[in-house]
C-alpha cells in the first residue's frame, strides 16, 4: 500500500477516533452535570446514578480499547513507512554510487583523449621544430 493511501486512511481514522472521543465526553459530561474535565471529581462520580456510571465505565473501556488498537496500527504503519524510507534512501545511495562510477569512467575517457591529443600535438610540433632546425643547419655555411 502506498504511503499517500496510508496517510488518507490514518487521517480518516483520526477523525473517527476524535468524533468517538468527543461524543463520549459530551455524553459523560452531560450525564455527570459538568462541562469540562477540570470539574470532574470523585464525589461527582460517586453521586452519579449507578446505571449511568456503569454505562460510562463500559463505554470508556471500549473507547480505550479502540484507542489502543489505533495506536498499535499507527505504530505498525510508522514502522512500515520508516522501512520504505530506508529502502528509498538505499536506492538513492546506490544510484548516486552508480552515477559516480559512470562519471569516473567518462572523466577517465576525457583524460585519455586529452593525453593522447597532447602527446600527438607535442610529437607533431617536435617533428616540425626538428625539421626547421635541420633545415636551418643545412642552410648555414660552416
Amino acid at each position: 500500500m502506498c504511503t499517500s493511501t496510508k496517510d488518507a486512511q490514518h487521517q480518516e481514522m483520526q477523525k473517527l477516533v476524535k468524533q468517538n472521543c468527543v461524543s463520549f465526553l459530551d455524553k459523560a459530561f452531560n450525564g455527570l452535570g459538568i462541562t469540562s474535565t477540570g470539574q470532574l471529581t470523585t464525589a461527582i462520580i460517586l453521586n452519579a446514578r449507578q446505571d449511568e456510571t456503569a454505562v460510562l465505565l463500559r463505554e470508556s473501556v471500549f473507547l480505550i480499547n479502540s484507542l489502543v488498537r489505533h495506536m498499535t496500527d499507527y505504530k505498525t504503519t510508522s514502522h512500515s513507512v520508516a522501512a520504505e524510507l530506508i529502502d528509498a534512501q538505499k536506492t538513492i545511495i546506490k544510484l548516486q554510487s552508480e552515477l559516480i562510477s559512470v562519471k569516473d569512467e567518462q572523466l577517465e575517457g576525457v583524460k585519455t583523449t586529452v593525453q593522447t591529443s597532447v602527446a600527438s600535438t607535442v610529437k607533431e610540433e617536435f617533428k616540425s621544430y626538428s625539421a626547421a632546425v635541420q633545415g636551418n643547419v643545412k642552410e648555414k655555411p660552416v
